[in-house]
């Protein structure tokens, strides 16, 4: 096991302990203590967000945004940090990949419409780059499916309503930080989207890309226990959880069923070795596919998607023991609504 704070200046994240610490005593000040007025503390006044919809480059609207959401979910919080996979990015800098299981009741106005009075669960991957004690960039990643599935509302009609309000969702889904990453990304083993990675656990992080690119990409099912322990589970979308090797490769299958034609391409990988927690592997992806496969969503459209996904690995004796994959299905469904609406003249 290697020191991972050895080469950051402790500047970085003071006065915490570690970047753990100071994502999730932050996340705690802002939504638990309601002092949302101390984003200005903890963001960049020209942060970008990446999302599923879109990208968004100002703190007002990260701010904006904030006070929406706490009316309309008042006992929400912050959620509870399931972990925090952290890794330097130069000396004044770290990635955090934070996973947060998130409650609430729906008891004011949102996006989705008048209170509800119903509890809800989900999880969200917040993956920040922070350079010089603040959030510079920001790829966030919702289980929003598993929200509306809580409130009772339906998925379709709330897709089609984002459709008309958002045409541009989907086309930003590449995630890349600059130019320099348009249509050629490097090796994510090396340098991802977050920047350089200190030149450690390069075999671990290669595995992570070979599973991908074996099951995933090449459609060999077979080759999952070749990654994965025999008692490995995967927690997903809508709150779903696979066992076993396959439960795995159903779960895979499924998705791709799909979208036949699918591919996930690696953007980001960061590692985290710690003694409560063991070796952990965050990964940012994203797939390029054309609905055309089962009708998961409705009646295929034949138009192309693109899911903005995140998973966080917990690896045992060199294989993976956990995932979590998280992505917005409600996004991937406003992709292909606005197909339909395209496809209908609208």
């Amino acid at each position: 096991m290697t020191d991972q704070l050895s080469g950051i200046d402790p500047q970085t994240y003071a006065p915490y302990r570690d970047p753990r610490d100071y994502i999730l005593s932050w996340t705690d000040e802002i939504w638990i203590d309601l002092g949302l007025g101390r984003l200005g503390e903890h963001y960049s006044t020209d942060i970008k967000v990446h999302t599923a919809y879109g990208e968004t480059y100002d703190f007002d609207h990260v701010l904006m945004n904030s006070v929406q959401k706490m009316s309309a979910f008042p006992n929400g919080g912050g959620g509870s940090g399931e972990d925090v996979v952290w890794e330097q990015r130069g000396e004044r800098g770290f990635i955090s990949s934070h996973r947060v299981f998130k409650t609430g009741t729906h008891t004011g106005f949102w996006t989705y419409g008048p209170p509800t009075g119903k509890d809800w669960v989900s999880r969200t991957v917040a993956h920040c780059l922070v350079q010089d004690g603040k959030v510079v960039e920001e790829w966030l990643v919702r289980d929003e499916y598993a929200v509306l599935q809580s409130l009772g509302l339906d998925p379709e009609t709330i897709a089609w309503d984002l459709a008309t309000a958002s045409p541009v969702t989907g086309e930003t889904v590449d995630v890349g930080r600059s130019a320099a990453f348009a249509g050629s990304y490097p090796d994510p083993t090396v340098e991802g989207i977050s920047g350089r990675r200190p030149d450690r656990y390069r075999a671990e992080c290669e595995m992570i890309g070979a599973m991908f690119e074996d099951v995933w990409n090449r459609r060999l099912f077979n080759r999952v226990p070749v990654y994965c322990d025999p008692k490995v589970v995967c927690h997903s979308v809508r709150m779903r959880r696979a066992q076993t090797v396959p439960g795995y490769q159903q779960q895979v299958i499924d998705l791709l069923a799909a979208f036949p034609d699918g591919r996930v391409e690696l953007r980001d990988l960061v590692v985290n070795e710690s003694p409560d927690l063991g070796l952990r592997i965050a990964a940012i992806w994203t797939m390029h596919a054309t609905y055309s496969g089962v009708p998961l969503y409705g009646k295929p459209t034949r138009m192309p998607v693109k899911i903005m996904g995140a998973s966080h690995f917990e690896l045992r004796n060199g294989k993976i023991l956990r995932e979590w994959r998280i992505y917005d299905e409600i996004a991937v469904m406003t992709q292909i609504a606005r197909a339909r609406q395209q496809q209908a003249g609208g």
